[in-house]
């Protein structure tokens, strides 16, 4: 009885072990996952202001064509030359930063798909983590009710072993008291076997001399 507590107290004291590096690991995990979900949300805001400000490009790319387009219809070969090259170049000009732009925008998309994927992960295996957690707990309590039984029945049996030890006890001093009334019993009745004998045989030298003096009195 006294191994199997042993027992399942090393077994408690390695649960308690285990659920506490589950319980670091999962808020470490945690953290992480903070973390991960900040860099998830400054890429969203990024991500944003990308696509507002390529709106305002292509706005303004559109709003550049149509006036090309107006231009180039009322322009004569001669006149207007400078003015619509300057419209060329603002126009190749926006079209480049907005390409630069779609190119960013795209990457910012990746990088968020990206940690959104890292995101999930990391949820997936917090779940797992405190699935994991709450079974160790469940180990836990049950160690520490099979302790306790274990405990009241090493009680009960320590209680049963000083019961059977005073009624030892007990035993040992009435045999040893009736031995001493016997062996007291058994020097009386000596003594009186004793003093029995001597009597008679006191008695017998009376009548024996009685006897010899009645004889001695018929002669004369």
């Amino acid at each position: 009885m006294r191994l199997d507590l042993e027992d399942e107290a090393n077994s408690r004291s390695n649960l308690d072990q285990r659920v506490a590096e589950l319980r670091s690991e999962l808020e470490r995990l945690q953290s992480e996952n903070a973390a991960e979900w900040g860099r998830r949300e400054r890429l969203e805001t990024e991500k944003l202001a990308l696509e507002r400000e390529n709106k305002k490009l292509r706005t303004q790319i559109e709003d550049l064509n149509e006036r090309m387009e107006r231009k180039t219809k009322q322009m004569t070969l001669a006149s207007d030359s400078d003015e619509l090259a300057d419209l060329k170049h603002a126009h190749t000009k926006l079209k480049k930063v907005l390409q630069d732009k779609s190119t960013e925008l795209a990457h910012a998309l990746r990088r968020s798909e990206q940690y959104e994927a890292e995101v999930k992960k990391l949820r997936g295996r917090i779940e797992e983590l405190k699935k994991e957690l709450a079974s160790a707990e469940d180990e836990v309590d049950a160690a520490t009710n099979n302790i306790r039984k274990l405990q009241r029945t090493n009680d009960e049996l320590q209680e049963q072993v000083e019961s059977l030890q005073v009624q030892v006890e007990h035993l040992q001093s009435s045999k040893e008291k009736d031995s001493s009334t016997i062996s007291v019993s058994g020097v009386h009745h000596g003594s009186f076997a004793v003093f029995s004998a001597s009597t008679c045989g006191f008695q017998s030298n009376r009548i024996m001399k009685s006897s010899e003096e009645a004889h001695l009195l018929s002669v004369t």
